[in-house]
């Protein structure tokens, strides 16, 4: 499909095609994390069990787009470090689930893996699955090694103390005292946002766009992380365990926007930086309608009741 004629579509073939795109990266992720392995060890079984649960794909999707927003260039590239961000995603859910942790008991509809498999192989899982998700990338060969060190650049900057490790840790000791709303975007932006950036920033390192078009598409995808995590804070309160495929309730001892400012508030942060994303993708030279679409698409799924 030529992504430019999406506009006389409506929205429906941009669905079909995110819904392709979708199948494209799970076939892959099956292919680079295969069921058998020369190990046979358990832990291969419980590193697919965090990974290829029902799941949005939308950060490896978001790659794909931007690669496919620029013409295509690197896209074979960009399925692959797609599917590593993915990888860093799962990892940090299933350590997120750890009783230690968020304690939870229910992702994508099906128990935690440290619910199904203990403890020790679910930490031993998500570290498999960061140190493949980097492999992945590195095995790329018939993409020049600067792009394949530049995203694996990324890729270790967003898991690190300026990214998912250090949003972890805040989500696990703030509390509401002292709590404003600049603090919760601040813990937003490391717990979700910094992934969505990587996850953009790849697919235009991988179509090798100039850097500033690459700035622009980091400050798009950025406000997009910020708009899902809020939204997924909504869910937090509204949805029902069942719709919602995971534990909710969770966060109400924690700030975040819903709890600061209500829900309606909370909503009309989501639509600003909706705004802000779309103010960010014009000052690039990419495909705003495919790009902006993505974003409001992925907030109506998560605020549709």
């Amino acid at each position: 499909m030529n992504l430019h004629s999406l506009d006389a579509h409506e929205g429906l073939d941009f669905d079909r095609h995110v819904m392709r795109l979708r199948d494209e990266v799970n076939s892959r992720l099956g292919v680079v994390l295969p069921e058998s392995s020369p190990e046979r060890t358990e832990v291969r079984s419980v590193m697919r069990y965090g990974l290829m649960g029902p799941g949005k794909r939308v950060r490896a999707i978001l790659c794909l787009l931007v690669s496919e927003a620029a013409g295509g260039v690197g896209r074979k590239f960009a399925l692959d470090a797609g599917c590593a961000v993915e990888m860093v995603h799962a990892a940090s859910l299933i350590l997120d689930d750890l009783p230690c942790m968020d304690a939870a008991t229910l992702r994508r509809g099906r128990p935690t893996t440290y619910r199904k498999f203990g403890d020790a192989l679910a930490i031993l899982a998500a570290i498999g699955l960061l140190n493949r998700a980097y492999e992945v990338i590195a095995e790329h060969r018939h993409t020049d090694d600067r792009i394949r060190t530049a995203a694996i650049q990324v890729l270790t900057a967003a898991v690190g103390t300026n990214g998912l490790v250090s949003g972890q840790e805040i989500d696990l000791n703030q509390s509401h005292a002292g709590a404003d709303a600049g603090c919760v975007e601040m813990l937003n932006w490391l717990k979700t946002g910094v992934l969505f950036s990587a996850a953009a920033e790849i697919g235009a390192i991988a179509a090798e766009l100039e850097p500033d078009t690459v700035d622009a598409v980091k400050r798009f995808s950025k406000h997009v992380g910020l708009a899902f995590q809020t939204a997924d804070d909504l869910i937090d309160q509204e949805a029902a365990t069942q719709s919602a495929g995971k534990d909710v309730l969770q966060d109400v001892d924690k700030p975040s926007l819903v709890s600061l400012m209500g829900n309606e508030a909370a909503r009309r942060s989501c639509y600003e930086h909706l705004a802000k994303s779309r103010a960010a993708l014009a000052e690039s030279n990419l495909d705003g309608a495919v790009l902006n679409r993505f974003a409001d698409g992925i907030f109506a799924h998560l605020t549709r009741r």
